[in-house]
């Protein structure tokens, strides 16, 4: 196991390359984010030996990940051939729907999504006569039984669940879930305020031109709260895309985003509550302003369609429609049976219940409304009694 003295980029892509037999990581380039993302964790504060191996199982599944997949590119010239149309983008504060949303769209025969089990082993391609009972299906399910039932009460995950695409940007090493696993400062700090993320999105472009070369659906149905950071990318990567954004009082969205940062942190590092609550509160704080610029400032407004996480859990099925009437696509019965169906097998706490104060982490309701009043006010954001 690496040591953070010795927690080298070099090192571990020769360690991948090892691993994998292969050379070859592709095209986008990911080396400078790398680096960025090892000094951190050789530098910025105390590492436990938990916390090193923790983030060396992430970086080194990951290099082998794109050496798996270049290869499956040279084999398989038809992956770089794919076309991505009019993916529909879920984006919005977390905690504010995107999850059940992303699963109930992609409820869609019509629709790909990127399931975990593609995200976990994504090397070789899925083929479309074996989707249903290709046998990465059930080892990625019997791990996720093996997970943390706390994080399983915050948030939804199954082998055959969406997951979301900074889940996919891991492997570009431009991703916000590194921080989430141990803190890295330094390699935030980069990540939101100076980093490009073009190398992340075209990534992802190729991930899903991969997931989709041998499985043919229609379009993609993806999301990811931290696209909220990066909405000019994501519009420069996907031009045609359908943004659907999501929106709930952040009262209630700081303290139960914190709440699992927390409880992720917790397994690798001594924790300060406050200081992360301060932290998540400055970052989608951030993440707001930003795509309110964008939108302000963004000559196609219809590219985009609001939803209140209100609405979505009184009446998900009408939020649905709303969504495909203002893009214009059909809402099947067929489509329809399967949402129901998905909604009724998945309540909401089926898995436990999030419990969680703001408090907790030196902050209040109060406070963090009065900071984000204009979100509130341009988007017209129900807010909850305070007890």
């Amino acid at each position: 196991m690496a040591d953070p003295v010795t927690f080298d980029a070099e090192e571990l892509m020769r360690r991948a390359r090892a691993q994998t037999g292969l050379d070859d990581f592709g095209d986008t380039p990911f080396e400078e984010a790398l680096e960025r993302l090892c000094r951190s964790v050789r530098e910025d504060v105390p590492r436990t030996p938990e916390a090193i191996a923790l983030i060396e199982g992430h970086v080194i599944k990951y290099l082998c990940d794109r050496l798996r997949m270049t290869a499956d590119r040279a084999t398989y010239p038809e992956i770089a051939q794919q076309t991505i149309r009019a993916p529909l983008v879920i984006i919005g504060l977390p905690r504010s729907g995107t999850t059940i949303l992303h699963s109930i769209l992609s409820c869609d025969p019509a629709a790909h999504s990127p399931l975990r089990w593609l995200l976990t082993y994504p090397s070789p391609p899925p083929r479309a006569e074996t989707f249903e009972t290709d046998p990465r299906i059930a080892r990625v399910e019997a791990e996720v039984e093996q997970m943390d039932a706390g994080f399983r009460a915050m948030h939804r995950m199954g082998a055959q669940l969406p997951e979301e695409c900074n889940t996919i940007q891991q492997a570009s090493f431009l991703s916000v879930n590194y921080p989430a696993y141990i803190p890295m400062p330094s390699y935030s700090n980069w990540l939101l305020n100076e980093a490009d993320m073009t190398p992340a999105y075209a990534f992802g472009k190729e991930f899903l031109q991969h997931l989709q070369a041998f499985v043919r659906r229609d379009y993609w149905v993806l999301k990811g709260p931290p696209h909220l950071h990066w909405v000019d990318v994501l519009l420069r990567t996907f031009p045609d895309a359908r943004i659907v954004m999501t929106h709930r009082d952040p009262g209630q969205v700081i303290g139960s985003i914190t709440s699992m940062i927390c409880h992720l942190l917790r397994s690798a590092s001594s924790i300060d509550p406050t200081a992360i609550g301060a932290d998540q509160m400055a970052s989608w704080s951030l993440a707001i302003e930003r795509t309110m610029a964008f939108r302000r400032s963004w000559n196609a407004p219809e590219q985009f369609v609001d939803v209140q996480y209100d609405d979505l859990l009184t009446d998900p099925l009408s939020v649905v429609q709303t969504i495909y009437d203002h893009f214009g696509m059909e809402l099947t019965e067929e489509t329809r049976e399967r949402m129901r169906r998905f909604i009724a097998d998945n309540a909401q706490e089926k898995h436990g219940k999030h419990v969680y104060d703001l408090r907790d982490y030196g902050m209040d309701p109060v406070q963090v409304r009065e900071a984000m009043s204009d979100y509130i006010k341009t988007y017209k954001v129900p807010l909850k009694a305070l007890s």
